[in-house]
């Protein structure tokens, strides 16, 4: 199909919206648009100040800096409410339709996201993805962006990973079984200086690998005699001359969805794990404003993101990286720090921020609401709330991690029914003015926050990680230009406290954790490994027994009990009336499972 444009264009947001194919979407009053967004910014203009290298663009004098994004409108073809919502795609994946309950998620790219019970769609709303990552290889359902290169001398950078299995060789990016990124080639494929460590814990002391033990294979991959061995970490440091204009993303970001604003009454976005982490980037790069000062999105809402951004705006950087420290994982940790510069340029949106108990156990997550070097409670901020969703972990309810190697079993508490209510409470909040419930998490003050330590020490007969290697959030300049990356003394880490049976105390728990027959965990340690500390494997949490004798009720009063907690919530406003009932029925679910 020829591609034609959708929509008027706005001066300084599009260049042009080019739709290449556009289908009826399932049985709904939709239609799927598969399209490219090209872009056209000033790097002299002052909303693009902050956007590593734009000016070092090859280009005409007075010249804009161009660069072209995949996009997916979801857009109904009936009576629309006006509302946009725009996903940040994780890694160029679409994933499901946002707030929806019930779909089927398909691992990998996809054309056709499952509606699930078309929560969203049900009210007319129109969803589009924008691709914002440079280092995502674009076709074949996976959604990307064309980035700009800058013209720099060569320079250092790093690829950091952990592999599960044997490796004969890596990729020179953060490719994996699941994902391939592009790879930044090695300006010298025999640079004597390049240099290659290995560690057997996240944080651990570096062993430097002798330089004849490994070889650059190709500008592509990197080969170490007898394989990278499972379980540790491998940093590799060389020169590079390739350098995209990696801050585009956050461009195509701002401009696409300022360009969608022009015919939608009100804004907002949603990003999960690495996708919240560059709407935290988003944010703290004051870029809620066009180049023309027009104000982007009402509501942001960030999920699983902790307190760390990403490589989103920096000279070789990695937007894909999953697992090692990086600059940009320094200060500003907090909200109200992570809105300073947008509150100086005006345009502030309201903000939810959502953790589960993993990125607080990774040492992170009580940082978005907690002072840093002291733990102690930071004020509400007045466009800001933040939630823990207690007994939950990175992966909720996702299939895969059955086939993690953990050493407690894992759970699958579906936290999907309060992520819903909360985007309604941003939503009244944002577009009537109707004040949310106050921040649900850990706090000094009245005693649900406490040290790892604390809570380890309350559970016996099950794994415990080695409390010397848990992960923390060391002290990192945030402006760091040089590697390998320099790590100072740790940050507070603070997590829930727990009472008698194991369960958290603080945030938002549904039924099956608030009336629980088991303990749920936000922390689970990897399989013991002969040789090496018995760290926490990424992610996952654990369904371990109750640590006290309570005896556990009849099926009769748990259901009452669980229906009790579930018309809590509601009044809450944490979880819909609709979902009342689904709520207590997963409940019931488990209850049947372990009795």
């Amino acid at each position: 199909m020829a591609s034609r444009p959708v929509g008027a264009m706005v001066p300084g947001v599009l260049e042009s919206l080019d739709v290449s194919s556009v289908a009826a979407y399932r049985d709904r009053p939709y239609e799927w648009v598969i399209a490219t967004a090209r872009f056209a910014v000033d790097p002299a203009n002052e909303a693009n100040a902050r956007i590593v290298d734009l000016g070092r663009v090859a280009r005409g004098t007075d010249e804009p800096v161009h660069f072209e994004s995949d996009v997916r409108l979801l857009r109904p073809t009936g009576q629309s409410n006006g509302k946009a919502l725009v996903v940040v795609p994780n890694r160029g994946t679409l994933g499901g339709i946002p707030f929806s309950l019930g779909g089927v998620m398909r691992p990998g790219p996809t054309e056709d996201p499952d509606p699930g019970d078309g929560f969203l769609l049900d009210q007319g709303w129109t969803i589009a993805w924008c691709g914002w990552q440079w280092d995502v290889l674009r076709g074949r359902g996976w959604i990307g962006l064309e980035a700009p290169y800058a013209d720099v001398e060569p320079g250092w950078m790093r690829v950091e990973f952990r592999p599960d299995l044997e490796q004969p060789d890596h990729r020179l990016s953060d490719s994996s079984l699941l994902f391939e990124f592009r790879d930044y080639p090695p300006a010298d494929l025999d640079d004597e200086e390049a240099r290659l460590t290995v560690r057997s814990s996240p944080l651990g002391e570096k062993r430097v690998v002798p330089r004849e033990a490994w070889r650059f294979a190709d500008t592509s991959r990197v080969v170490l005699d007898g394989g990278f061995q499972p379980f540790r970490w491998y940093e590799l440091v060389y020169r590079s001359a390739v350098s995209p204009v990696v801050g585009v993303g956050l461009l195509a970001l701002r401009d696409f969805s300022s360009w969608m604003r022009e015919s939608h009454d009100s804004m907002f976005s949603f990003g999960v794990s690495q996708s919240g982490r560059f709407l935290r980037e988003f944010l703290f790069d004051g870029l809620n404003l066009d180049e023309s000062k027009r104000r982007v999105f009402d509501g942001v809402f960030t999920h699983i993101a902790g307190a760390r951004r990403g490589e989103f705006n920096c000279r070789y950087g990695q937007p894909s990286l999953t697992h090692p420290m990086m600059p940009a994982y320094g200060p500003p940790y907090d909200l109200s720090g992570l809105l300073v510069t947008q509150r100086m340029t005006g345009g502030v949106p309201n903000v939810f921020s959502t953790n589960s108990s993993w990125e607080y156990w990774r040492g992170d997550g009580a940082l978005v609401h907690q002072h840093p070097e002291t733990g102690e409670d930071l004020p509400e901020d007045p466009d800001a709330r933040t939630f823990l969703l207690a007994g939950t972990d990175h992966f909720g309810a996702t299939p895969i991690k059955d086939f993690l190697p953990v050493a407690n079993p894992v759970h699958h508490i579906d936290i999907s029914p309060v992520l819903r209510a909360l985007f309604v409470q941003l939503v009244e909040w944002a577009c009537e003015g109707v004040e949310p419930a106050g921040s649900c998490v850990p706090r000094l003050s009245d005693g649900s926050a406490v040290t790892r330590e604390d809570v380890l020490a309350r559970f016996s007969e099950v794994a415990l990680p080695d409390v010397a290697h848990l992960p923390v959030t060391p002290e990192i300049d945030p402006l760091s230009t040089s590697w390998p990356l320099e790590l100072g003394a740790s940050k507070v880490a603070l997590v829930s406290n727990v009472n008698a049976g194991g369960n958290e105390i603080a945030g938002i728990a549904l039924p099956a954790v608030a009336a629980p027959v088991a303990a749920y965990t936000g922390w689970n340690p990897r399989i013991r490994q002969a040789g090496l500390p018995d760290v926490l494997y990424e992610f996952v949490g654990s369904r371990l027994p109750l640590q006290s004798a309570t005896a556990i009720p009849d099926r009769d009063e748990y259901e009452r009990t669980a229906l009790h907690v579930a018309q809590r919530l509601v009044e809450g406003r944490f979880l819909l009336e609709r979902d009342l009932q689904r709520s207590v029925a997963e409940a019931m679910q488990i209850y049947d499972e372990q009795r």
